[in-house]
């Protein structure tokens, strides 16, 4: 197979495009600037606070607290610290461990973090020059894309929110993967060493989100552009193209099978569907999807934390034929391109691709259809493509640094147009407040933005607030385990336990598998004065989540009013293990030692006071 040497140098003349070669310090002085500009827009996000998830993945999270938990983050889905009987979609240990090391360094102080997830979409934008660099053989090109990549604004919730930070992760890996296959092109002489690096890497981006598996796609599709074999019929030159492609994908595939495995044994199934929609559902919403993405590439403005948009089961006009036309057109605009240049069709392999996995629409619940960070990956193809259109445009006469003024004027205004909308789409990210006002902006999210203050109104210790929002949204959301279960903490934690006892009932009913809800249904019993109860659904809750603060440490309590002073020892001898500067637990270990070797001894029970209630958890 005929190689194309990939180069890092600026072919700007041999390939038509206009303006001086660029030198390696203007280059160098251009990216510095272009990373620093990036740093910049980002730059307030170091103030924000945990928002969203974050406050479940991360200050919940007990598997970040320890070194020993680290096998699970390879054998679990991400959301199993929260109940070991979850089995999801999401198998990311990578992920997992990113978060760990962030913990180690930072602890709870979510400046580092956020801190650490812009030095993350930096080092992608870095790695998204250089992989432009060797697809447009154009230095001045490749910098366009990377300033429309790094500041392109629906990689706000990517960046802003710690806990998307899953896209630039995977990027990182990604990109590394795919510059050594193409040094592993370019430089046959070292051709093991860089496959072996990248498919190291490849292995490691699919471990830290499941959308890299789109890689051997990509490759495939370039080995096939790039090759000139010929034949007697384009059918047959397709045919051996597209052998020697799949050979050179061959060992990506053996990394994907391994990653496979991996994540069936991990999540007891690969794909665990959200939606019981119907296929022809799902493909009737692409059109609407498809055509949200295509806007939000072209025109990022307005940007919110979620979209309102639902499944389609029937053709009509709206919802399905209208957004259809400016997908199809734009698709046909695209195939005709690409069929004229070889660096379009690279770029529409790298904006279509990765988009694919997300129109797998039933992995997701409803009301989580379409979000910004899926556009992270494919956003590079459209920064490309947009970054080549710029690079053929030619008005006006003079040069400004040896180069065509409009197209550095345009470039530039758009830089900091998507600057500014960097600076909007961020500002919802700030706090749980903020955020949830936000929320409130999406038709169909009311209540979710009600539970969202509810929910901060109950961190700043206004529950009074919090349980009048959750009496408004509990008849209309009687299922709701969320509901019921904020309902039963906040009566138990008001004193109303007649109250918390119903509603943390209904919650078990609803969700058997949520150890928090047998957990605080337990205090309430025991509150109640049934301490059996209060056993019984305490040990439920931690056989439900074994690796979760104070659960032990509660159920020693409850065992040793029970008289089961062995049972309680073991229980707090757990905690401990758990945390190791839990004292409480500690004294109560030390205590029930004393005890039991007085009983051996034949001397009365100690007269020390009965450890302190658990209700305090």
């Amino acid at each position: 197979m005929k190689q194309d040497t990939l180069k890092d140098r600026d072919t700007s003349s041999a390939t038509g495009f206009s303006g001086a070669p660029l030198s390696d310090r203007t280059v160098a002085l251009a990216l510095v600037l272009i990373l620093t500009m990036v740093f910049l827009f980002y730059l307030n996000t170091l103030w924000f606070a945990f928002v969203h998830d974050d406050v479940f993945q991360i200050m919940g999270n007990a598997w970040l607290r320890s070194w020993k938990y680290l096998p699970r983050y390879f054998t679990a889905d991400v959301w199993a610290f929260e109940r070991s009987t979850y089995h999801g979609t999401f198998y990311r240990p990578i992920f997992l461990l990113w978060f760990r090391l962030q913990y180690v360094v930072f602890g709870l102080s979510p400046w580092g973090w956020h801190l650490c997830t812009v030095y993350c979409h930096l080092a992608v934008t870095f790695l998204a020059y250089l992989t432009a660099v060797e697809l447009l053989k154009d230095r001045l090109a490749a910098l366009f894309a990377t300033l429309i990549f790094g500041l392109h604004p629906t990689h706000a919730e990517a960046v802003a929110w710690i806990s998307g930070v899953a896209e630039p992760l995977f990027t990182v890996f990604l990109f590394a993967s795919y510059l050594c296959y193409l040094k592993r092109r370019s430089e046959p002489g070292r051709a093991r060493p860089y496959l072996a690096a990248s498919l190291i890497l490849y292995a490691l981006a699919c471990l830290a989100k499941e959308t890299a598996v789109i890689l051997p796609v990509i490759i495939f599709a370039c080995e096939f552009l790039w090759s000139e074999r010929t034949a007697p019929s384009r059918w047959r030159a397709w045919i051996v193209r597209s052998r020697l492609a799949a050979r050179v994908v061959a060992p990506y595939l053996a990394v994907f099978a391994g990653y496979l495995i991996a994540r069936l044994l991990a999540l007891r199934g690969f794909h665990n569907a959200k939606e019981a929609h119907s296929f022809l559902s799902m493909l009737l919403t692409w059109p609407s999807v498809l055509w949200f993405y295509l806007q939000h590439l072209l025109a990022p403005s307005y940007l919110i934390p979620f979209y309102s948009m639902e499944y389609y089961s029937r053709l009509d006009v709206r919802n399905v034929l209208l957004p259809a036309i400016p997908v199809a057109l734009a698709g046909v605009g695209l195939f005709y391109s690409a069929i004229r240049s070889r660096r379009v069709a690279v770029a529409t392999i790298w904006m279509v691709v990765p988009i694919l996995p997300v129109l797998d629409l039933r992995a997701f619940i409803e009301g989580h259809l379409v979000h910004d960070r899926y556009l992270y990956l494919p956003s590079f193809g459209f920064a490309l493509l947009l970054a080549l259109g710029i690079r053929h445009l030619r008005l006006g006469s003079g040069q400004i640094l040896g180069q065509p003024p409009a197209q550095l004027i345009l470039v530039g205004l758009i830089g900091l147009t998507m600057g500014m909308e960097i600076v909007q789409a961020t500002a919802c990210y700030a706090d749980e407040t903020t955020y949830s006002t936000y929320v409130a902006l999406t038709e169909g999210q009311i209540s979710k933005s009600k539970e969202g203050l509810a929910r901060q109104l109950w961190q700043h210790g206004h529950l009074e607030q919090a349980i009048r929002i959750y009496e408004e949204l509990w008849p209309a959301q009687q299922n709701n385990w969320d509901i019921n279960f904020n309902l039963g903490c906040g009566y138990y934690f008001t004193g109303k336990f007649p109250d918390a006892d119903r509603y943390l009932s209904r919650a078990i009913e609803l969700d058997p598998s949520q150890s928090d809800g047998f957990f605080y249904l337990g205090l309430t019993k025991l509150k109640l004065g049934d301490v059996n109860s209060a056993a019984v659904n305490v040990k439920r809750a931690v056989a439900l989540a074994p690796d979760t603060d104070h659960y032990h440490r509660t159920l020693g309590a409850i065992l040793r009013l029970q008289g089961d002073l062995s049972g309680a020892l073991l229980e707090f001898r757990q905690e401990m293990d758990l945390d190791p500067d839990d004292t409480a637990s500690r004294e109560q270990a030390e205590r029930i030692e004393a005890e039991l070797a007085a009983a051996r001894k034949g001397k009365p029970p100690s007269s020390d006071p009965a450890p302190g209630s658990p209700a305090a958890h």
